[in-house]
């Protein structure tokens, strides 16, 4: 599937998610750099933003045969991305599930991916994937009540 078009994949469902939960969700079109989507209360009165990055398949699984288990998730990142740092700019790291399911949704404050990033080096670590374990990721998954709280808004499911 081609890049560009699974990234869109991702960033619409995101985008859906929140709107279906009474929240204005305006997607930037690639015309703002670090940010795809504006979330904002219906008032307007606060915003965060997100950097969606999205994987088919982030799952990763460790193990042969029928002792595989669920090990660690997988996003392709940017060194520029990689290294943003703001209080109101999250993360929605999408895994698709290579759409056998719906997909599940990792909300991730742009601090701990950025702590993640700390003191790598371009020159050594050419490409910049976050490679995160699934016991770190699981206070993420699907926790759309981060955005919520971080708004200081009640949510609709």
């Amino acid at each position: 599937m081609e890049s560009s078009l699974v990234g869109n994949a991702g960033a619409y469902f995101v985008a859906a998610r929140l709107s279906a939960m009474n929240l204005i969700c305006a997607p930037t079109f690639r015309n703002t750099p670090n940010v795809d989507l504006l979330i904002s209360d219906l008032t307007g009165s606060v915003t965060l933003s997100l950097q969606v990055k999205t994987a088919v398949w982030a799952m990763r699984e460790q193990g042969r045969g029928n002792q595989k288990k669920p090990h660690h998730y997988e996003w392709s990142m940017s060194w520029r991305s990689a290294r943003l740092n703001n209080a109101n700019l999250f993360f929605a790291l999408v895994d698709l599930r290579n759409f056998e399911q719906l997909p599940d949704v990792f909300i991730v404050p742009s601090a701990i991916i950025s702590e993640y990033y700390k003191g790598g080096d371009p020159e050594t670590w050419k490409w910049p994937r976050y490679h995160e374990s699934v016991e770190n990721l699981a206070p993420y998954k699907n926790a759309w009540d981060i955005i919520s709280r971080h708004l200081g808004v009640t949510m609709e499911v």
